[in-house]
């Protein structure tokens, strides 16, 4: 898949309890091997002055730019205080049902689509670490204008949404960001079986596909239910995401590759 020169920018969302764990691997990381044409947004919810990203040792730069959440998305805040204490948004080992655990991520994803001046933004998942240099070029070959996502499709199972990049000058692009941000304002995400963010958002994308002839490309159509699909395509050859336990082994595990991979980093693994 090829397409025309474009223009990306990148968003991710941590709290400094996430930064001090993971996200510092995953800012650093961007500055040194994201092309320097690629900017970075930052959505956090308790991380965005200067005097706290200065004590945590933050590299700043112009390419990286830090939100507070909830001012920029004062529905985030208005979800996250409704549901917050419901019983089952408790036991953060429930994965399916975190829809307050997941909902940051989410309205930094609404953010960025509704506030970025690229072509395409790119959501980038906390944890993921580029070992690799990434140019505008390869990224041009993930997207092209008819389009809208470009997505880590599995098989018998939602998406791996660690990455995901949305067409922002697709004509079919602000309804499909108002059908998903509603899904959160008016609480009808719980009437789906899951509530996490790669279950709604397939949601969305299939009733677009079936319902209004919405194109979207799915990376890894081959992808099994618990493929770890993020390492296994083509990203696997710039980076490396650690969902899960791998955070605290810092890296995925060999076993996880099922794509053989001749680069450096991976010789490490």
């Amino acid at each position: 898949m090829s397409g025309q020169y474009s223009t990306f920018e990148v968003v991710t969302s941590m709290n400094q309890s996430y930064y001090e764990k993971v996200g510092h691997r995953m800012v650093n990381s961007f500055i040194d091997n994201w092309d320097e044409n690629v900017n970075l947004r930052v959505y956090s919810e308790d991380m965005f002055s200067h005097v706290t990203l200065t004590r945590l040792g933050h590299n700043f730069t112009h390419r990286v730019n830090w939100y507070d959440l909830f001012k920029v998305e004062p529905e985030c805040q208005a979800f996250v205080e409704r549901h917050k204490d419901r019983a089952d948004q408790q036991n953060k080992l429930e994965l399916h049902l975190g829809a307050v655990r997941f909902a940051y991520k989410t309205f930094s994803v609404f953010a960025a689509n509704k506030y970025s001046d690229a072509d395409y933004v790119i959501w980038l998942d906390a944890d993921v670490f580029t070992h690799s240099p990434i140019s505008v070029d390869f990224l041009n070959t993930l997207v092209c204008p008819e389009v809208y996502t470009t997505y880590l499709g599995r098989e018998n199972n939602y998406s791996e949404c660690g990455f995901v990049i949305y067409n922002t000058k697709h004509p079919k692009h602000e309804a499909f960001q108002e059908m998903w941000r509603s899904l959160y304002t008016t609480d009808h995400l719980f009437q789906l079986p899951q509530w996490h963010d790669s279950f709604v958002f397939d949601c969305v994308r299939r009733h677009f596909e079936k319902n209004e002839d919405l194109q979207n490309y799915n990376m890894t159509p081959e992808g099994k239910a618990y493929d770890h699909v993020f390492i296994n395509s083509v990203l696997g050859d710039y980076m490396d995401h650690m969902k899960g336990p791998r955070k605290d082994r810092g890296s995925s595990n060999a076993k996880d590759l099922y794509t053989e991979r001749d680069g450096e980093y991976w010789k490490t693994v």
